[in-house]
């Protein structure tokens, strides 16, 4: 997170979504330019998958910690003078995964969305693994 910190501040990134974040179970870590929010795989699990968001310090104000998500979604919503905002960080699985992980993951996908006001703005981000071409 430190390393993650220094190269944000660097570039003056505000919000930023991560994909595996190989952490376990979910949290939060405040840094001296970002507080992390993660969600991943409980702690007797591999660590592998995860997801989360780097936020700057000065928005955490505007920002409502993530509640729920799963190891592949997690959503954050920000209020804005707009109005709120929410991001969808995901992480799909890969086209070697099973038929059931990829349908599990577009399944809540989907229910993430659909609770999301319509009057709400709405930023989908992330890793969703798409392969072209036909090799």
């Amino acid at each position: 997170t430190a390393v993650i910190n220094k190269e944000l501040a660097r570039l003056n990134i505000d919000v930023a979504c991560l994909q595996e974040t190989r952490l376990a179970d979910s949290g939060s870590l405040r840094k001296s330019d970002y507080t992390f929010f993660w969600h991943g795989l409980n702690q007797d699990e591999p660590r592998q998958h995860g997801v989360g968001f780097a936020v700057k310090n000065s928005l955490i104000a505007t920002t409502e910690t993530p509640t729920g998500g799963s190891s592949r979604i997690l959503a954050l919503r920000m209020r804005t003078s707009a109005g709120f905002v929410n991001i969808i960080s995901a992480y799909a699985p890969t086209l070697s995964s099973t038929s059931e992980a990829k349908d599990q993951f577009s399944e809540a996908l989907e229910a993430s969305l659909s609770r999301i006001p319509r009057s709400e703005g709405l930023f989908l981000l992330g890793d969703f693994n798409a392969r072209v071409g036909t090799d």
